[in-house]
C-alpha cells in the first residue's frame, strides 16, 4: 500500500465515525459534498489568514509557519474526504494528477499565443498520428470479445458491442485511460517532426470530446509520453469554425490540414485549405475532390510533399 493509499485509507476510517459513505443515496452525497466544499473553504480562509495580506492593516503579522503546514494538512484532508465520498480511489486520483501535470506544462510552455508567423500545418491525432481504430477495436475485442473491422467504411461504426453501443463503448475505453496507450502511425510522426525541425508550425486539432475531462487530460498526457513533436493543441468537434478567427488562418498562413475525417476534409477543401487525407475506406468519397489530396499512411513521407505547397518565394 502506498503512503497516499494509506492516507485516503485512513481519512475514510475517520469519516465513518459520522456517516458510510457507502450506504448513502446519491442526494445524501451531494448534500455531504455541499459541507465539505464549504468547510474546505473556511479551511483555506485560515490558510490565508497565515500570511500577512491585508494591506490596510496598520500592522504587519509575522507569517505564521506552522499555521500553513496545519492548515494544509485540513485542506488535503477535506480532499480525501471528498474523493473517498464518491468512491474515488488513489489510482484514479494520481491518474488525474498525472493527466492534468501535463495539461499545465503544456498550457505554460506551449501554445498557439507564441505562434510569430511561421507557415501552419494543421494535423489531426486519431488515424493520423494515433491508430485510433487499431487500438479501440483491439480493445474492444479484449474486453467485449467483439470484432469490428478496422476497415469499416464507415467512418463513426455502426452497431453494438454486447448490450451498448459503439459510443457507449467509446465513453468506457476512455474512462479506462484507453487514450493513454494508443499506438503511433511512426511515418506521419517522423514527418511531421521533419516539418517542425525545417520551420513549420504544428498544430494539432482533433475533434475528441473536450467537455470529458478524462479524454481532455489524457490527450496532453499521451501526447507528452509519445513525445510527439508540436508547437500547439486544440479539442474541437467543429474544426474549420475553430481555426477561422485564428491569426494564422487570418494572415494565410495555414499550408494545409492532415485529416482523415471526410466531413472535416471536406469542410478544409471547400474553404480552400488543401488536405492531405490518409486513404481509408471511410473517406473514399472526397478522394477526388478539388483540394484533396490523398496518400497512404504505411508507405509515404507526406512532408515533401507539404512543402512543395508552399509559395515558392517562402522556400
Amino acid at each position: 500500500m502506498s503512503k497516499f493509499e494509506k492516507m485516503m485509507k485512513d481519512q475514510k476510517k475517520f469519516s465513518d465515525l459520522f456517516f458510510k459513505s457507502e450506504v448513502l443515496t446519491e442526494e445524501e452525497r451531494v448534500e455531504r459534498h455541499k459541507i465539505f466544499a464549504l468547510a474546505l473553504h473556511s479551511e483555506v480562509s485560515c490558510l490565508a489568514d497565515a500570511v500577512y495580506y491585508k494591506d490596510h492593516q496598520p500592522i504587519k503579522t509575522e507569517t505564521k509557519r506552522q499555521k500553513i503546514l496545519y492548515e494544509t494538512v485540513d485542506v488535503i484532508r477535506y480532499c480525501l474526504a471528498t474523493l473517498n465520498l464518491w468512491d474515488m480511489t488513489a489510482g484514479e486520483f494520481l491518474d488525474a494528477y498525472e493527466s492534468r501535470e501535463a495539461f499545465l506544462w503544456d498550457r505554460e510552455t506551449r501554445g498557439i499565443q507564441n505562434w510569430s508567423g511561421q507557415p501552419v500545418v494543421v494535423v489531426d491525432i486519431d488515424d493520423v498520428l494515433a491508430r485510433f481504430r487499431e487500438g479501440f477495436f483491439s480493445w474492444v475485442k479484449t474486453k467485449f470479445d467483439v470484432t469490428l473491422d478496422v476497415e469499416d467504411p464507415s467512418y463513426y461504426v455502426q452497431g453494438s458491442v454486447g448490450d451498448i453501443s459503439i459510443e457507449e463503448a467509446y465513453m468506457i475505453f476512455i474512462k479506462e485511460g484507453g487514450i493513454r496507450s494508443l499506438p503511433l502511425n511512426n511515418l506521419v510522426v517522423e514527418a511531421i517532426k521533419t516539418l517542425q525541425d525545417s520551420g513549420f508550425w504544428i498544430h494539432l486539432l482533433t475533434a475528441r470530446p473536450k467537455e470529458n475531462l478524462k479524454c481532455l487530460y489524457d490527450t496532453y498526457l499521451w501526447l507528452e509520453k509519445t513525445k510527439i513533436p508540436y508547437n500547439s493543441v486544440a479539442l474541437d468537434a467543429e474544426k474549420y469554425r475553430w481555426l477561422s478567427d485564428k491569426d494564422f488562418f487570418n494572415q494565410g498562413k495555414i499550408v494545409c490540414a492532415v485529416d482523415d475525417s471526410p466531413k472535416n476534409a471536406s469542410e478544409y477543401a471547400q474553404h480552400g485549405i488543401p488536405v492531405l487525407v490518409p486513404k481509408r475506406a471511410y473517406n473514399k468519397d472526397v478522394w477526388e475532390d478539388e483540394n484533396i489530396i490523398t496518400f497512404d499512411w504505411e508507405t509515404e513521407d507526406i512532408s515533401g510533399i507539404i512543402k512543395g505547397l508552399l509559395p515558392q518565394e517562402v522556400e
